[in-house]
Parts: structure tokens; C-alpha cells; sequence
């Protein structure tokens, strides 16, 4: 075929639909046309007489196979017959395509040997004819008329995403799909990319593409045309990064990984398509990553696939009678077997019993007991006859090639890593035969991974006190580190497997099939590693409470959970799907030693979310969770954020919070999609005498809802101290029942109203309730409030008769140096008791320094004064430290972060350093600083007169010469701290941003 396209021939049938201009002007370029390629030109007197037979002779005289082929297409090109490029292009594709049919092959090959399920390509074919009619009509156009590049294929662990992706690879090479759509496709699977440390997207493809074929170079020239079919990314021992310093260069060599996201990321080849296999917890690792993507998800089996797979792999007829009857009254494991993989494990359990003439038994109640039910199943087949000791010896042989895999990210053995676990070549041929191992061109790999994770697991049940250590395996206490913290999936698989290990029913079903003693062991390391890590403070370790609360639900054992749950007192959880949620609610419900609860819960109570629960199984579910919010013993906080609730679940939510056992402290309610009527909300605020914080920060507040809200505040009974609003929409109109709260309720010390729309008029309805004998406010945060220095007016009023009010915060406001004047008027007066005020993003320049200094030197009360991200420059800096040095001036916390600060200001901070004894923080972030800047400031702050304890600036912005100045005065002053951004996080807290 190729010997044809290539010939004379070939170019004659080209040339001869060139009309007599096009062929003389052919004829013309091509008298310097070759010089492009390197190659000679056609002597002009053959070429001028020539005809176009002649002609094509010529050309493949001269230029032997591709090279006339090259030369021809950019001549067309050039005289505008774009037609026939793009027609002989496609055409050379279609018959010039070695690596096509080496991808026949190859997956033909895979298609037969390497698949679990075995069967007709007829009922494959049927069954999942919905997902081939998606995945053919995906990569057109969207509804913008923009094309979808990449698809992503959903599905948990066994529901069939490999077989359908290794099966479309095949269906592509042998002709029958996608074929005017994509003229390469490359199969891209992550247990290879484990084995690549670093590499070029030219050097990984050229891994798999023939000899025989073109250079793999010209396949880049139509990027629109490849098609990367990517699998595997559950098995990748690395995390994909959305900061990863991305590559667009396909010929480039970066680490895998680079080359892995540039090409998720459409950062490399953004004309290619990508069509991606990810799980769930593959989805929520990468899902970031995915540019614009159309989701197909696998349903699996239906039931009437079922019946016809039981028929495929049974035959006999009464066989699969008995088999499926047994599948079918047993619900759960009917469900269960929805699932390809599970499907298989059963039916195979079933086959394995039948065949010793067994009565049909499958443990089902949790993934861990279908496996060992199917392990025993095998076991009995292969190895019942054979002593106890070498029956140990040889599964232990096979775990641990298992375990080892895992540990090493090898899920491909050669004949030497078996060899070097133990497992001789009869060994190997027997667990062929039992479908564990499979063989392909003399490598093994296990017949799923799944299969795998599950021996590697079954490794810690074998272990012996006098076995020499295989330094490769970790200990169990490092598996459940790494599954509760962050781990590869494959790792959570053969995690979730331990857990289910620890139980004494597994324990028992597995050692009374083997016939010798399992490892006591395992449940006792899992509790003490899981103490330990609850026992970590601070950031040194994260748990990851969805991994966590899987492995736990694995086991089933109520004591054991309730154990396991009491050692954590803060958890962190978000809620998906009916399924998180059911999970959740078995472990939080045995908990009784919790005290703070962050949860974020959508895709749940709605009707579209997909669940094979009903609504009042949810509800059952979710009254379940809520349910330890009376039976924890010391209940402190509820964190919801981002939360989606019906009006049945908010009502389920808020009767649990307003029972009188409930003790809950601190109620968070971010961006809370609703707070149904209200009423069962506020109720519940009302009737928690222990609740004294209350956030709802982000959750739009409607008028009526913030009259409901005051009502409520100003009750009696109502307890909150602390009332965040930040971002709520509170208006000028909401402003006036906020202010009715401030004058009747004496409890109320902290309120925060940042990024609201509260206006001029709304500040003044405010400012006269602050004026009231009877307001005890202490706090208020005003940030992003829309104020100008009109309010100014009304606040330095307010200031002048309220007795309480120590910190406002009047940030990002337009309030410039006109309104910091009326300001000062109001602080310069004895009666003024504000200790702290926060101008940060005031509009503000060196001019309002003058009335600032003097109310530092007037006013002993005010301790802290930010004026960071104004413009307030040296001239102004030096006003000011002329304050800070008067023996009358008390400051102890001055900002100046951002504030166009140079080098020049830096003598007259020394100064005031020295001098001033009661400045405790100064921060100078994000100012233009050097090294002979920060010199002077280092001497002043290693001076004895130098009171200073925090000092804000990033060391890192530095270069090393004044990073080690820096520490070196750290070192000398115990006392003193250098820090970036100081005071950010005790800001956002007190705003309610942070919790």
C-alpha cells in the first residue's frame, strides 16, 4: 500500500486535477522549490516539456518516496489548492499508518488477555452502547460552537473505566471509530509514567510508535487530529500541580509530571483532544486541572447486563439459574455486582464453589469481606491440598511481591522481582491459572489492581516476629499515616483493606479457610498510630477525615469507631454525595469527645443529585450526623461553609441545635446557600443559651432576614457576643434594626459588618446608636463599607460619647485626609476611649501624618494605630516618629506595611526605636527597603533602649547578605520576632473571614 501511494502513480493522480495555469505555475516553483529541502532541482529543460505523467516520473526519479511527496504538498500550498493538501494529507494518514495497526495489535492483544470480565466482544459491544454513542459525538462542537478538546470519564474503582478506554483504543485502531475525527491517538497509562523520571512529550510517545512509520516529529503539525487517551492516574506516585512551571514545547525534557499537567492543562498542544479516566478520588485531586471538559459517567451493569454476564461466564444453563437467584435475593450483593469488577469477583466466588459442588456463601457486609470470600474461594481451589506451612509459605510469597509493588509504584513484574519474593515458576503458573497473575511477553501483573492492594494488605496478616524485614515494605503504622494524611489511591485501596483486616470476623473467615493463624496484630497498631497522629498540634499533620472515616466504615465495629473517633477533637469533613454522607454519619455519630465540627455539604438534599436513597433516607442519614452535636460531651463549634440544605434538612439542622443539651459556643454559617424561612434558624440561635458567637459570613441576608436576625439578638435569652455580617449585603435600610441591637442589647461586644454596601446613611443611623448610654459594643469592623469622609463626621461624634467602643476599624474606605482630620479632632479629646484604629486602604497621604502625630502625643489611650496601604512615604513616617519619641506617646502597635516607604525613612525609625518604650509591634511590609536600610533598622533594634517584639517584614524578599542580618538580630534578641504579614491572621479572624 505504501510502495503504491509512493509511486509515480501515486503523484500522477494528484497532478492531474490540476487545472494548465496551476500546472505551468506548479512547474514554475518548482524550479527552487527543492533548495528548501536540500535537495537538487529538476534540470528546467526536462521540466518545462514535461507532462504531468512525465512529470510525476520525474519527481520520483529525483526525489525517491517521501521526498517528492513533501516538495509537492508545499507547492500546492502555494498555488492554492489547500484542497488537495488536505486530501492527500488525510489520505497518506489513512494508508500510511504503521503505528495504527501496531496499536491493533497491541490492544487486541490486551483486549484478549488482560481483561477480567472475558467476553464476547458482541455483549461488550451492547452493553456499553451509550457511552460509545457519548464518547463518538463528544468532541464536536459545544453549545457555543467552541469544540470540546477534553472529556473526562467518571467512575469509582471496578465500574470499567480501563476496559472501555483499552477497548475505544482498539475500536479506533481497527478502523471503526472516530475515524475523519482523529488520525493518532495515544494511549498515555499512569503506571508506566511511574518508571519516568523525567522526559519529553517527543520521547514518551516515541516509546510506542514503529520504525516503519514516518517520522513522529510530522504528527505535531496536526495537533487538531491526536487524540491522548490517559489512564491510570489513581496509580501515579506523584500529584499533578496546578503551579507547576508548565512546558509548551513537545520536544522539550522536563519531569513527568510537567509534561503530564502542561498537557491536562492545554498548556502543550492546546488543539489536542484528551479523553481521561478519573475516579473519585482522582476527580478530586485533578478536577482543578481540567480545562472546559465534558463529563461522561459509567453507570455500570443493569440488571438485565447482569443476567446476561452471569450467562457469558456461567454457560450451563442451571448454573447460572442457581448463581444469579443466589445474586438476586440477596439485594446488597445484587447492587454490588453493578459494578464490572464486582460483578466478576462474585461470579468467579460462585464458579470456584460450584465446581467443589460448595453451597453458595459470599460474605458481602463491607469491600473487604467480598474479597476475602473470593480469596478463600481461590485458596480452597489452588492450595487446599497442600500442607499448611507451604500453603503460608507460597500466599505469603505472593503478598509480598504485592506489597513490595505497592510500596515502589510496580504494578509490572519481571521474572526477577518474583524470583526475588519467592515465587518459583510453578508458583507463578499456578496463581495464572487461579486468574491472580496474569502473563504478558514474560512480565506479570496482577489481574486488576484491586487484586493487588488486596494481597499487599493481606502481607501485615502474614507477618512472623523472626521474618528478616524487606526494607521496600513499610511498617502498618506508616500505611495509616499515609492514608489518613496524603496518600496515592492505590495506597488508600490497600489501606481501606487493613481496616478491614482488624476485624475479628475477617480474621477468623480468612484463618479457618487457610488453615493456619492470622496476625492479632493489626487492630492494636492501627488505634496506637491513630492516637499518636491525633496528638499533633499546629500544621505538622493534616488528617484527612474522608480517608479516615472510609477505613473506619470499612469495619464496621461500633467500639472500635467510637475508640478510634473520641481521640479526635476537631475534624474537618466535606460531603459530596450519599455516599460521604452516609459514611460520615456512622463515625460522627459514635463520637463523644468532639468539640469543633467544620463541614461543607452539597449535592445532597437536592433532587437532580443522583442517589439511590430516597429523601427520607437522607434525612435519616443526615439526623444521624447532627446527632453529635447533643451526644458529644464538650460540643464547642459548628463551622458549616458552603453548605446546600433543603427546608427538611435546615429544619433536621436547626431542632438539633436548639436542644437544650446542645452546647454549642461558636455557629459559623458561611455562604450558606439559604436559611429557608428563617424562622427555624433563628429560633435555634435564640434557644442555645450556650451559643456566643455567631458568623455568617458570605450568606446573603435578606431585609427581612436581618429584621429576623435583631429580633432574635435583642431577646433576653439570646446570648451572642460576637456577630460577624461580613459580606452579607447589609444595606444602608438593614442598617437601622442593626443599630435598635446596639442600643437594647448590653451582651453584644463584637460586630462585624465588612464588604457591605452600609453607606454614608447607614453609618450615620449606626454612629447615633453608638452615641446611646446603653451601647456596650466594643469592636466594630467596618471594612469595604462604601464610607467617605462624610462618615467621618458622624463617627467622631459617636466617639466623643460612647464609653466602650475600643477598636474600629474603617479600612478600605474612601475616607482620605479630610476624614482622618475629623477623626483626630474626636481623639485629641479626653473622653475618647478608643484604643485601637485601623486605616489600612484609606486613600491617605503624608498630609493626615500631622494630625495623627499630634493625637499620638494627646491620647495615652490609643495602643494601636494601622495606617498600611496608604501613601503615606517617608515625609509622612518621619511626622510620625517625631510622636512615637514624646515621653506622652503610649503606642505599642503602629502598621506602615505598604505605604511607599524607602530607605530614607529608616534613620528616623531607628530613632523612634531607641526612644519610644512602649512600641511593641511595628510593621513595614512590602516597602522599598535595601540592604543599608534595613542595617540602620538592625542596630536600632539590637540597641538595649529597644522595646520592639514583632517586627513585620518578609525576609525572604531579601537578598542573603540581609537575610542573615536580619536573623543574626532575631538570634541576639530573644524577645523579638521578624514575621511576614503579621497580623494578617488575627485580622481576618476578628473580621469573621477566618474562623
Amino acid at each position: 500500500m505504501a510502495e503504491f501511494f509512493y509511486s509515480d502513480f501515486g503523484l500522477f493522480c494528484y497532478l492531474k486535477e490540476l487545472r494548465k495555469e496551476e500546472f505551468w505555475k506548479f512547474k514554475e516553483l518548482l524550479k527552487q522549490e527543492p533548495l528548501k529541502f536540500q535537495l537538487k532541482p529538476i534540470p528546467w529543460p526536462e521540466l518545462k516539456k514535461a507532462s504531468r505523467e512525465d512529470l510525476a516520473k520525474l519527481l520520483d526519479k529525483h526525489y525517491p518516496e517521501k521526498q517528492a511527496w513533501e516538495v509537492t504538498l508545499s507547492l500546492f500550498l502555494q498555488i492554492n489548492r489547500s484542497d488537495l493538501w488536505t486530501k492527500a494529507r488525510e489520505e497518506i494518514s489513512k494508508k500510511l499508518n504503521p503505528y495504527k495497526n501496531h496499536m491493533k495489535k497491541k490492544f487486541r492483544r490486551v483486549w484478549e488477555k488482560e481483561t477480567c470480565l472475558q467476553v464476547p466482544d458482541d455483549f461488550y459491544t451492547e452493553t456499553t452502547k451509550n457511552e460509545y454513542e457519548e464518547l463518538t459525538a463528544a468532541y464536536t462542537a459545544d453549545q457555543a460552537g467552541k469544540p470540546v478538546l477534553t472529556v473526562v470519564l467518571l467512575g469509582s474503582q471496578g465500574i470499567g473505566k480501563t476496559t472501555l478506554l483499552r477497548k475505544v483504543m482498539l475500536e479506533w485502531a481497527e478502523g471503526n471509530l472516530w475515524k475523519e475525527r482523529f488520525t493518532f491517538i495515544f494511549f498515555v497509562n499512569g503506571c508506566e509514567m511511574n518508571s519516568i523520571t523525567e522526559t519529553s512529550l517527543l520521547e514518551l510517545l516515541s516509546r510506542d510508535w514503529p520504525e516503519s512509520s514516518e517520522p513522529i516529529e510530522d504528527i505535531f503539525s496536526q495537533p487538531e487530529r491526536i487524540l491522548f487517551i490517559m489512564d491510570g492516574f489513581e496509580k501515579l506516585k506523584f500529584d499533578l500541580d496546578l503551579d507547576t512551571n508548565l512546558c509548551n514545547d513537545w520536544r522539550q525534557q522536563r519531569p513527568t509530571q510537567v509534561i503530564l499537567s502542561s498537557l491536562l492543562q492545554k498548556k502543550m498542544l492546546p488543539e489536542s483532544s484528551l479523553l481521561v479516566a478519573l475516579g473519585m478520588t482522582g476527580m478530586r485531586k485533578n478536577f482543578y486541572l481540567l480545562q472546559h471538559p465534558k463529563y461522561i459517567a459509567l453507570p455500570g451493569l443493569s440488571e438485565r447486563d447482569r443476567k446476561l454476564y452471569f450467562s457469558h461466564f456461567f454457560r450451563e444453563k442451571n448454573k447460572v439459574s442457581r448463581a444469579f437467584s443466589f445474586v438476586r435475593d440477596n439485594p446488597s450483593l445484587f447492587v454490588l455486582c453493578h459494578y464490572p469488577l464486582g460483578c466478576w469477583l462474585v461470579c468467579t466466588c460462585m464458579k470456584w464453589q460450584l465446581e467443589r459442588g460448595e453451597d453458595l456463601e459470599i460474605a458481602f457486609e463491607s469491600t473487604t469481606s467480598l474479597y476475602a470470600s473470593f480469596f478463600t474461594s481461590v485458596f480452597k481451589s489452588g492450595l487446599e491440598n497442600c500442607p499448611p506451612r507451604q500453603s503460608r509459605a507460597r500466599l505469603k510469597s505472593l503478598c509480598t511481591l504485592a506489597a513490595e509493588g505497592i510500596w515502589t509504584d510496580m504494578f509490572v513484574f519481571h521474572p526477577r522481582d518474583l524470583r526475588r519474593n519467592g515465587v518459583s515458576e510453578p508458583d507463578a503458573s499456578m496463581w495464572e491459572s487461579l486468574r491472580l497473575l496474569q502473563r504478558n511477553s514474560g512480565h506479570f501483573t496482577f489481574i486488576h489492581s484491586c487484586i493487588q492492594e488486596f494481597c499487599a494488605a493481606m502481607f501485615y496478616l502474614l507477618r512472623e516476629s523472626q521474618d528478616n524485614p524487606n526494607p521496600a515494605i513499610r511498617t502498618v503504622s506508616q500505611l495509616i499515616t499515609a492514608v489518613v494524611t496524603q496518600a496515592p489511591t492505590y495506597l488508600l485501596q490497600m489501606g481501606l483493606f487493613l481496616f478491614g483486616f482488624s476485624t475479628e470476623k475477617t480474621t477468623n473467615m480468612l484463618e479457618t479457610s487457610f488453615g493456619f493463624p492470622l496476625s492479632k496484630e493489626i487492630k492494636q497498631e492501627i488505634t496506637e498510630c491513630l492516637q499518636s497522629l491525633s496528638h499533633y498540634e499546629g500544621n505538622h499533620i493534616l488528617v484527612n477525615f474522608h480517608e479516615l472515616f472510609n477505613s473506619l466504615f470499612e469495619t464496621q465495629e461500633k467500639e472500635f469507631i467510637t475508640q478510634v473517633m473520641d481521640f479526635f477533637e476537631d475534624v474537618n469533613i466535606h460531603i459530596s454525595n450519599t455516599d460521604d454522607l452516609v459514611v460520615s454519619a456512622f463515625c460522627l455519630k459514635h463520637s463523644q469527645n468532639l468539640q469543633k465540627l467544620h463541614l461543607c455539604i452539597e449535592n445532597v438534599f437536592s433532587d437532580d443529585c443522583g442517589s439511590t436513597l430516597n429523601h427520607s433516607q437522607k434525612l435519616s442519614f443526615w439526623r444521624d450526623l447532627c446527632s453529635v452535636f447533643t451526644t458529644s460531651r464538650n460540643f464547642q463549634m459548628l463551622d458549616l461553609d458552603n453548605c446546600s440544605f433543603d427546608e427538611a434538612s435546615q429544619a433536621v439542622l436547626c431542632k438539633a441545635l436548639a436542644q437544650p443539651v446542645c452546647r454549642l459556643q461558636k455557629l459559623v454559617y458561611n455562604f450558606a446557600s439559604s436559611l429557608g424561612n428563617g424562622v427555624e434558624f433563628f429560633k435555634a440561635v435564640l434557644h442555645n443559651t450556650h451559643l456566643k458567637y455567631l458568623n455568617l459570613y458570605g450568606t446573603n441576608l435578606s431585609l427581612a432576614e436581618v429584621g429576623q436576625l435583631c429580633q432574635t439578638l435583642k431577646h433576653p435569652m439570646c446570648n451572642i457576643e460576637q456577630l460577624m455580617l461580613g459580606k452579607c449585603d447589609i444595606t444602608d435600610e438593614a442598617c437601622k434594626d442593626i443599630a435598635s441591637v446596639l442600643v437594647c442589647n448590653q451582651k453584644l461586644k463584637l460586630l462585624s459588618l465588612i464588604e457591605n454596601p452600609v453607606m454614608n446613611e447607614g453609618m450615620k443611623v449606626l454612629c447615633d446608636a453608638l452615641k446611646h448610654p446603653h451601647c456596650a459594643l466594643e469592636k466594630m469592623l467596618l471594612t469595604y463599607c462604601c464610607l467617605t469622609s462624610v462618615a467621618c463626621d458622624y463617627i467622631s461624634q459617636a466617639l466623643l460619647c460612647n464609653k466602650s467602643l475600643s477598636l474600629l476599624d474603617l479600612g478600605s474606605n474612601f475616607l482620605e485626609n479630610n476624614g482622618v482630620t475629623s477623626l483626630c479632632e474626636a481623639m485629641k479629646h479626653p473622653s475618647c476611649n478608643l484604643q485601637q484604629l485601623w486605616l489600612a486602604g484609606c486613600y491617605l497621604t503624608p498630609i493626615c501624618c500631622k494630625d495623627l502625630s499630634a493625637v499620638l502625643i494627646s491620647n495615652e489611650k490609643l495602643k494601636t494605630l494601622k495606617l498600611g496601604d496608604n501613601n503615606i512615604q517617608d515625609a509622612g513616617v518621619k511626622q510620625l516618629c517625631e510622636a512615637l519619641k514624646h515621653p506622652n506617646c503610649k503606642l505599642e502597635n503602629l502598621g506602615l506595611e505598604l505605604c511607599q516607604l524607602t530607605t530614607a525613612c529608616c534613620e528616623d525609625l531607628a530613632s523612634a526605636l531607641t526612644v519610644c518604650k512602649s512600641l511593641r509591634g511595628l510593621n513595614l511590609d512590602w516597602n522599598s527597603l535595601d540592604h543599608d536600610g534595613v542595617l540602620v533598622l538592625c542596630e536600632a533594634l539590637s540597641h538595649l533602649d529597644c522595646a520592639l517584639q514583632l517586627l513585620g517584614l518578609d525576609k525572604s524578599a531579601f537578598d542573603e547578605e540581609t537575610q542573615l542580618l536580619l536573623t543574626a538580630v532575631e538570634e541576639k534578641n530573644p524577645h523579638l520576632i521578624i514575621l511576614h504579614q503579621p497580623w494578617d491572621n488575627d485580622e481576618y479572624r476578628i473580621k469573621g473571614v477566618l474562623i
